[in-house]
């Protein structure tokens, strides 16, 4: 009975969002500040901890994080492997939290921290800019630091204006810290903002490997047809260039592998729709057996399949 009023009534909606937001903001500020305290080791370590009381607590994140790993893997894993990999991905999402909290400190130790594979071949290929897709795979957030800081190539991030306008100011300003872009796809210059770092032989990084209400298409991701962002694609058949995947995993040792994929060009003896779905269904591949291979290093609790397929979507005019 209360959630069939709650579902009619939309201005109440809206407060009950707005006292969550702000609760989420108010959460992630003291998340900072408490990281920010003693050593870069003893943060991670009470990260590490957090996440742990989260999978013992958040019982149906648990629970769907669960039944998606069943779907992917079916009777490849033992329900205790399901479990195993389910907390260690909880604890692991907490300490990229907790480095983005101490990005001074991973900063200041990059050149053992992070190592990268694959960016020799990645790099010829952008002498007219590429596109980087990626997904929330290991701390997707160090991946562009590593180039502004190490590379000193010019990144600009393609994301979504978060609803609490201080946590989307918070993330904004954390990434022109280290000199990252922020091109919010709503905002009136987004085009001129993504041709620009093009023109300037930047790297523009997307995320596409969660169900956001952006222009999609449906094509295979980890074994299940999937909404997936069109932009990315769509982009670079227009332009005819390449897309960089790009995905970091934790080292068993500590600190982070980045890997660069070979670079991904348009199948141009496609038309230009075909061509699009081709080269976001080859992005989905690659970022899938990544995951496979590192199942421990992604969100499996994310809604990834929540909405139906829509297999004769068309968006492609919307994109530049």
């Amino acid at each position: 009975m209360l959630r069939s009023v709650y579902k009619r009534a939309p201005r109440l909606r809206a407060a009950v969002r707005g006292v969550k937001n702000a609760a989420v903001y108010r959460l992630v500020q003291a998340a900072f500040a408490a990281l920010s305290l003693g050593s870069f080791d003893r943060a991670m370590a009470r990260a590490e901890l957090v996440g742990e009381l989260a999978y013992r607590c958040l019982r149906g994140t648990r629970r769907l994080a669960l039944e998606h790993l069943g779907m992917v893997f079916g009777d490849e894993l033992s329900p205790s492997d399901r479990r195993e990999i389910v907390r260690r991905s909880m604890r692991d999402f907490a300490k990229s939290f907790c480095e983005m909290a101490r990005m001074d400190d991973v900063r200041a130790r990059f050149a053992e921290y992070v190592e990268i594979t694959g960016w020799a071949e990645a790099r010829e290929s952008i002498d007219r800019g590429a596109i980087v897709c990626t997904g929330h795979l290991g701390n997707w957030e160090v991946i562009a630091p590593y180039f502004t800081e190490i590379e000193k190539i010019r990144v600009a991030a393609v994301a979504r204006r978060l609803d609490e306008p201080r946590l989307n100011q918070l993330l904004v300003d954390f990434r022109a810290r280290l000199g990252i872009e922020t091109i919010l796809r709503d905002s009136p210059s987004a085009g001129r903002q993504i041709l620009k770092i093009l023109k300037d032989r930047g790297l523009l990084a997307m995320l596409i490997d969660q169900d956001t209400k952006v222009a999609s298409i449906t094509v295979p991701f980890l074994g299940h047809p999937a909404r997936t962002p069109v932009a990315p694609a769509a982009l670079a058949v227009r332009r005819r260039l390449p897309i960089l995947v790009a995905y970091n995993y934790r080292r068993p040792d500590g600190g982070i592998r980045l890997v660069m994929e070979k670079p991904l060009w348009p199948d141009e003896t496609l038309d230009r729709d075909a061509a699009v779905r081709d080269l976001t269904a080859r992005v989905n591949e690659l970022l899938g057996q990544a995951i496979r291979a590192h199942p421990t290093q992604w969100p499996w609790w994310h809604r990834r399949w929540r909405r139906p397929p829509q297999p004769r979507l068309d968006p492609d005019a919307t994109i530049l």
